[in-house]
């Protein structure tokens, strides 16, 4: 646990991580930013669940978020390894370590979850419903939409954490041009996948449609490729950062 807290200590006093939770504001600047809120109410005006959604996907698909934060972690695995800071863990289980610094990313994201909700929440219900072009509803109206916008934000958080293992195992070993470019990528081709056809259905975004008639399935779905494709690269990761030497 105290490995856990120096680490986590570390990487949140990072400037990079300061310019990440900057993204947070996103959900207050969309009344600011529209030029009208006509259909707002079709877009994201059903519910406060709705406007969440949209909020993270937005987030997700800008790209610029997941850039920084895999500038973030880049520097905790391939800097560390660079500059000889993780000679000072030699004496500590490398299992310990690796997993220390994962969850560590894994709660600077949720505390980006969590500050993303805060906000969504202040911009909806202070800014966006005194207008009254959207709905005061905490949940949408119709049960299946708001199934499916759970599973939609679901889809988004795992895509995010699958994210954090994958550019972690790449920096490992890569420079860190490589490891950003390698978290890039994986997003431009999960925002395009759904335009593939055959390709939609390799990541968890593909089965949000499918919630809306089937939510058992497709949460089911969704959880599964999520541990694959988290296992996979856990594991992987975890194999060549023992092979590192300090």
């Amino acid at each position: 646990m105290m490995l856990f807290t120096s680490i986590l200590k570390s990487v949140a006093s990072r400037r990079d991580v300061k310019i990440f939770f900057g993204f947070i504001i996103l959900p207050i600047l969309v009344p600011f930013l529209s030029q009208t809120m006509d259909g707002a109410r079709d877009n994201f005006g059903q519910s406060f669940l709705t406007f969440l959604d949209l909020t993270l996907v937005t987030q997700y698909r800008v790209i610029l978020p997941v850039m920084i934060f895999s500038l973030v972690i880049t520097s905790v695995f391939r800097d560390e390894i660079d500059s000889g800071i993780m000679f000072l863990y030699k004496d500590i289980n490398r299992t310990k370590i690796f997993n220390a610094k994962i969850l560590s990313l894994f709660a600077i994201y949720g505390l980006y979850v969590l500050g993303t909700m805060v906000a969504s929440l202040l911009a909806y219900y202070v800014l966006m419903v005194p207008s009254g072009d959207v709905s005061s509803n905490l949940f949408p109206a119709q049960v299946a939409d708001g199934g499916q916008s759970l599973v939609s934000i679901l889809s988004t958080v795992t895509l995010n954490l699958i994210t954090i293992v994958l550019v972690a195992m790449i920096s490992i070993s890569s420079k860190t041009i490589q490891s950003v470019l390698s978290g890039v990528f994986f997003t431009l081709l999960v925002t395009v996948s759904p335009m593939l056809i055959g390709i939609r259905y390799l990541f968890p975004s593909g089965y949000v449609e499918m919630s809306h008639s089937n939510l058992g399935t497709a949460l089911l779905l969704i959880v599964v490729l999520f541990l694959l494709y988290l296992g996979v690269c856990y594991i992987k990761g975890l194999q060549k950062f023992k092979k590192v030497e300090f």
